[in-house]
C-alpha cells in the first residue's frame, strides 16, 4: 500500500487545505514541525515516514496566477530519492506542452480538463507518464462527464479525490473496487477524508494501491508501522 502525502502550495508557502475553498487556506500547522516552508516540510515528512511518493498541488497554477515551479524544481533537486506528482491545473494540451519537461510527473484533474479532446491530445503525445484524478464534490463528478462514464479513458494511474473531504472531519465513502466493476489491473488511489490506519487498511483489502494523505499525517494519526 502506498501512502502519498499531500502538499498544497500557494504563493510560495504549504497551506492546509479545507473542502476545496482555497479562499479560506491558511498556512499549515503541523505537528511534525513549526514550520509552513516546502523544504522543511518535506524533510519533517522523510524523518517520520518512509514515502517514496509526494503528491504537489500547485494551486497558484491551478487557480491561474503564476506558479510555484522555481520552489518545485528547488525540492525535486534536494530529495532526487522521491517521485513528485504534481497537478498544476492542466486544461490544454499546450498547458501540458508547455511544461512537458519538468521534472516530475503530471497529474490531470477533471476540474481544470477543457474537454476530453484535449485529453485526448495530451495521451497520444505522451499517455504513460500521466496520472488522471477524477475529482468529486458533494458526490457530484466535476469534469467532462465523458471522463467518467468511458473508462477507456483512463490511464494506468487513476486518483479518486474526494474534494469536500479534504482538511475536514468528513469521512468520504470508502469504495469497493470489485464493486464498481473496474478494471483491478489499474492502480487506484483515494484522497480526501483518509483519517486513520482503519481506512487505510480498508481501502488496502478493497484493491486500492494507495491512499493520499495529509491532515491525518499532520495530526500524527497514521502509525506507518502497522501498516
Amino acid at each position: 500500500m502506498e501512502l502519498i502525502p499531500a502538499i498544497d502550495l500557494l504563493n510560495n508557502i504549504v497551506v492546509k487545505a479545507f473542502s476545496g475553498e482555497r479562499k479560506k487556506y491558511k498556512p499549515i500547522k503541523s505537528k511534525l514541525i513549526n514550520s509552513s516552508n516546502l523544504e522543511n516540510i518535506i524533510d519533517s515528512l522523510l524523518k517520520e515516514y518512509k514515502f517514496k511518493i509526494i503528491y504537489v498541488a500547485d494551486l497558484n497554477a491551478i487557480i491561474g496566477n503564476k506558479n510555484n515551479f522555481n520552489i518545485i524544481k528547488r525540492v525535486i533537486k534536494k530529495f532526487p530519492q522521491i517521485d513528485f506528482w504534481v497537478d498544476y491545473g492542466v486544461r490544454t494540451f499546450l498547458d501540458f506542452k508547455k511544461f512537458e519537461n519538468m521534472p516530475f510527473k503530471t497529474i490531470i484533474g477533471s476540474e481544470t480538463l477543457k474537454n476530453i479532446m484535449e485529453l485526448k491530445k495530451i495521451y497520444k503525445h505522451k499517455k504513460k507518464e500521466i496520472i488522471l484524478s477524477l475529482d468529486f464534490k458533494n458526490d457530484f463528478f466535476i469534469g467532462p462527464l465523458k471522463l467518467i462514464k468511458n473508462k477507456k479513458l483512463w490511464p494506468k494511474k487513476i486518483i479518486f479525490m474526494i474534494i469536500d473531504s479534504i482538511g475536514v472531519k468528513k469521512r468520504p465513502k470508502l469504495i469497493k473496487l470489485k464493486k464498481l466493476g473496474l478494471d483491478l489491473k489499474k492502480d487506484y488511489y483515494l484522497a480526501g477524508g483518509i483519517s486513520n490506519n482503519k481506512d487505510i487498511n480498508f481501502l488496502k483489502k478493497n484493491g486500492f494501491k494507495g491512499v493520499i494523505l495529509s491532515t491525518a499525517i499532520h495530526e500524527k494519526n497514521i502509525i506507518y508501522k502497522d501498516l
